[in-house]
């Protein structure tokens, strides 16, 4: 008796630290009322970052720039590149015509990411960003790594 009231006591312990390691933030999408889990992932101060967002089974990766100085007035594709011990790999996006004024700042690509991928981002190292005019690249250090897991643990 005693010895399954402490298995029960630890698979309850096992449970809330999953729980806390993969906690999302929740926000309700405008545009169709549904609910939206999401995890931020800072790349570069607190300008530029990722963010991993999970609408049903839909999963989108959105690359924000607030402080990028480009205007691109017709469609170009862009690369997301991925160096992963646990394999590399590319998310490919549109820039469609962007509009920068003083009220939108904000820089956007957004990309489908699929199970498989996230995956691989586990072991990410380095993040690079491909634009037609530039080239951000991004070390993953172990801080930013663990940030990643628990993005990517929000996506299941």
């Amino acid at each position: 008796m005693k010895s399954a009231f402490l298995l029960g006591v630890a698979g309850l312990l096992m449970v809330e630290e999953n729980k806390s390691f993969a906690q999302c933030k929740e926000t309700i999408s405008p545009s169709n009322h549904k609910k939206v889990h999401y995890h931020i992932v800072p790349l570069s101060g607190t300008k530029e970052y990722f963010t991993l967002t999970k609408t049903g089974e839909e999963r989108v990766l959105n690359y924000h720039n607030d402080e990028f100085g480009q205007v691109y007035h017709v469609q170009m594709f862009t690369e997301i590149k991925f160096s992963s011990a646990k394999g590399n790999f590319s998310l490919y996006t549109t820039i469609s015509s962007t509009d920068r004024s003083n009220w939108q700042s904000e820089f956007i690509l957004s990309t489908p990411i699929e199970p498989k991928e996230l995956e691989k981002m586990k072991g990410t190292v380095q993040i690079e960003i491909l634009l037609p005019d530039d080239k951000r690249t991004f070390k993953v250090d172990t801080k930013k790594n663990q940030l990643l897991h628990k993005a990517i643990a929000c996506m299941y």
